[in-house]
């Protein structure tokens, strides 16, 4: 049949029609409950989640790049299928692999020009920003979500600090630093950016296959090796994005973990995100093999699953277990655990990730040629293995002071002490020669000299090749022993590789590839990144050390919990310290304790009680602090307390007791604990009888419970309480640095500093304090040659509300 010239051109237009209805279909991209379109130019033209359209006002490309300090964004798109080809500004190509998967649709870099030092996906922008989750990569608002995440640990969270500023002004935004108890992280370190109108969403991969000389804490050009291999390069570098319903986004992040290969911890049978035994409370202490049947004891009686071991290893690198912990290695350490598991409760070990102490075999006496190094320096002159002064070259690398100041050339190391500087000449004086068990040498003056990084817990560092050597240690000691649990404190130690979020993530990754059983492992560190979200199982930050419980990082606790809650995680209220009495600290009181278990409870979220062997084993209440732990966390767990006691129970400015009755029933009790109030028994007036007035105040009508302690010289006895009420009188002496504790009931005890009983005065008579103000009238006995000061506090409480754990 023979077909018109207008036949013909009419099955042109359908070809021409047909095409364009192709590319426009392949443009558009789509997985459960998101659409994705994107323009002939590369860039975004649509996004919906739900329907809603959510793409944020801007010009936004699906990828750009950085050629040296320039930004270069897609200026045409060719879809082959599931390849996208970016014609770039500057006339080269990038090539996507594009997937539009069940859970998410995924970018996949599979070609790129090695000019390009840097890939950014996106930035995006959405409207959504109720809710940013600046680390986890998702943004929430009214009824839905969307989320950027990477899929390889090589595509980080952010872009690199030097591209900063560009990406700033070309995409116009910004956003404020994260401030938490551990560290403040800048907006362009962030996945997601709070940009007030919406989030960017900002996922970058660097070329990492060439020395380059990075800005790394105060050292504007510290030597950063090459990654070897593919992680090196860019090809490679992949995200997803995905939205969902907001009360369903967590499982969509989960499910994309499955369907991607990414990690995807289990805790009893439960994704740990989502389980409740991630936010398990534990012990730390630093036992023995000796007394670890008795840590169990304790460890039981508080409820807790895991036990700690704040301080296990001799040695960081090779990760030696310290003769006082246990004898026999990973063996002993084997039946440490297997001891703990016939009890139902779980080991675990605190470590400083990449952190290399001096006594190990990496630096001992043959010094690996992996330690981390700032850079290298030029030396003037041939060396002996006696000279104490060397003389080098002008270098940068002085102006920011470190701790060991070491030095490493050819298989020795050299500590200076004084470093003088003249002209383009230092000089380093007070040299330590063959320093850390190495061998001093005599050495060329064109041998190689390299100053190493340190940091002032005066250890060393690996480079990244020598940390996957730590990591895998880490591995190894898990798969021999059972240990359940660990802590990467330091973890952005890594980050002094030059390495950025890379370096962190590779040593976690390392770590966890290598374990036998990932089930049931409790991981947590001092940082949390993008990609390590997946498989970091809970954060603990806030530390107890020099303050009292009430005021150890009270702010950056609560402050830490909503950093938590936005980006979808376990979580954790930090430390907390029980101690005996000291210097300038009282023993931890029951009172202390509630204050912070009250806390946990309103937040929903565990915590690590510091408890040392010393402890343990002097304070006379500690049965009492540990039944009081069980009770609160076997209610929290069970989610016995309602929405409305939660936000009452998490104000740091309130005070709680909570009383079992049976094992279901407890009652929860508001207190008032008052101010110290002091009598100085030294400054009384001749022929004064010993005492004060007072006047006290409660907001509840009650009886009250005392606490008098004695300080200074010489004791008291017979101490009485007067209010218009009612008195309370106490046979008895209390000395020096001993406590007299009334409680609610009227029963006393005289104890020691720790509250060790020491005997149980009679008490005559029954008082209660009126709500509102009261007058008080203290008096006392006291020998004429005493003059010891009297400090009390007084606590009432309100009417009990009944919780019930079903």
């Amino acid at each position: 049949m023979r077909m018109t010239r207008f036949g013909i051109k009419k099955a042109a237009l359908a070809v021409i029609l047909t095409m364009a209805i192709h590319l426009v279909m392949a443009t558009d991209l789509k997985t459960a409950q998101t659409q994705v379109s994107i323009d002939e130019k590369g860039f975004y033209r649509s996004i919906k989640v739900a329907g809603q359209e959510i793409l944020g006002a801007g010009s936004y490309p699906l990828l750009s790049a950085a050629k040296g300090n320039q930004i270069v964004l897609p200026r045409a798109l060719d879809v082959r299928g599931n390849r996208f080809v970016l014609t770039m500004e500057d006339g080269q190509t990038i090539e996507l692999l594009v997937e539009q998967a069940s859970q998410a649709i995924t970018y996949e870099v599979t070609r790129i020009s090695d000019d390009y030092r840097l890939v950014v996906f996106g930035p995006l922008k959405v409207s959504l920003c109720e809710v940013v989750g600046e680390i986890v990569g998702v943004a929430q608002q009214g009824d839905i979500a969307f989320a950027m995440q990477s899929l390889h640990i090589k595509t980080n969270g952010g872009i690199p600090q030097e591209y900063a500023d560009q990406y700033s002004e070309q995409f116009a935004y910004t956003g404020a630093n994260t401030e938490l108890s551990v560290a403040s992280i800048p907006f362009y370190n962030l996945a997601a950016v709070d940009a007030g109108d919406g989030t960017v969403f900002q996922l970058s991969s660097r070329d990492r296959q060439n020395v380059e000389y990075r800005q790394v804490q105060q050292v504007s050009r510290s030597l950063t090796l090459p990654v070897v291999g593919a992680d090196g390069r860019i090809v490679g570098s992949k995200i997803a994005l995905f939205g969902d319903l907001r009360t369903s986004i967590l499982d969509r992040i989960g499910n994309v973990e499955i369907e991607q290969g990414l990690p995807h911890p289990l805790i009893e049978g439960e994704w740990d995100k989502v389980s409740r035994a991630s936010m398990g409370s534990y012990l730390i202490s630093n036992f023995s093999a000796e007394d670890f049947d008795f840590v169990l004891d304790k460890a039981e009686r508080a409820g807790f699953k895991h036990v700690y071991h704040t301080d296990p290893f001799e040695t960081w690198g090779h990760f030696r277990w310290k003769p006082a912990f246990v004898k026999d290695g990973d063996h002993g350490v084997k039946a440490l655990v297997d001891r703990a598991k016939a009890r139902d409760i779980h080991v675990g070990v605190h470590t400083l990730t990449n952190f290399l102490t001096t006594n190990d075999p990496y630096v001992t006496p043959v010094p690996s040629k992996k330690l981390l190094k700032q850079g290298e320096l030029t030396l003037t002159h041939d060396l002996d293995e006696t000279q104490t002064e060397l003389e080098i070259m002008h270098s940068d690398l002085f102006d920011m002071p470190l701790s060991l100041n070491a030095l490493q050339i050819d298989d020795e190391l050299i500590t200076f002490g004084k470093v003088t500087q003249a002209g383009d000449r230092i000089k380093l004086t007070g040299c330590t020669r063959g320093a850390f068990g190495t061998q001093k040498a005599a050495h060329t003056k064109t041998s190689t000299l390299y100053k190493l990084w340190d940091y002032p817990y005066k250890t060393l560092f690996p480079d990244l090749e020598l940390q996957d050597e730590f990591a895998h240690r880490l591995a190894e000691i898990f798969n021999r022993t059972g240990l359940r649990q660990i802590s990467f404190d330091g973890l952005e130690g890594s980050m002094y590789t030059g390495h950025d979020y890379y370096a962190t993530a590779r040593f976690i990754t390392a770590y966890y590839n290598k374990l036998e059983d990932q089930a049931n492992l409790v991981n947590d560190a001092s940082r949390l990144d993008h990609y390590l979200w997946h498989i970091h199982t809970r954060m603990n930050w806030g530390e107890p050390w020099g303050e009292e419980m009430r005021k150890g990082q009270v702010e950056n606790r609560i402050k830490n919990q909503d950093f938590f809650k936005r980006n979808l995680f376990p979580r954790m209220l930090g430390w907390f310290l029980v101690r005996l009495a000291e210097r300038q600290f009282e023993a931890t009181t029951l009172e202390d304790l509630e204050w912070a278990l009250s806390e946990s409870a309103g937040f929903d979220a565990g915590y690590a009680m510091s408890i040392n062997m010393r402890t343990l084993k002097r304070h006379g209440q500690i049965d009492l602090l540990l039944d009081a732990m069980k009770n609160w966390d076997e209610l929290r767990f069970a989610q016995a307390f309602s929405t409305e006691q939660m936000e009452r129970l998490k104000d740091p400015e309130t005070e709680w007791h909570l009383q079992k009755l049976d094992d279901h029933n407890f009652l929860l009790y508001p207190l008032h604990i008052s101010e110290r109030y002091r009598c100085n028994l030294a400054e009384m007036q001749p022929g004064q009888p010993g005492g004060a007035d007072w006047s006290w105040y409660t907001p509840y009508e009650s009886t009250y419970a005392l606490r008098l302690k004695v300080e200074g010289e010489g004791a008291i006895s017979n101490p009485s309480f007067t209010t218009t009420r009612g008195v309370i009188k106490v046979e008895g002496t209390i000395e020096a640095n001993q406590y007299l504790l009334l409680d609610h009931e009227g029963n006393a005890t005289v104890t020691d500093q720790n509250y060790n009983v020491l005997s149980r005065p009679a008490v005559h008579g029954k008082a209660i304090l009126a709500e509102g103000s009261s007058s008080i009238a203290f008096a006392c006995d006291v020998e004429d040659d005493s003059t010891p000061e009297v400090v009390v506090r007084y606590i009432t409480r309100g009417k009990p509300e009944k919780i019930v754990k079903r």
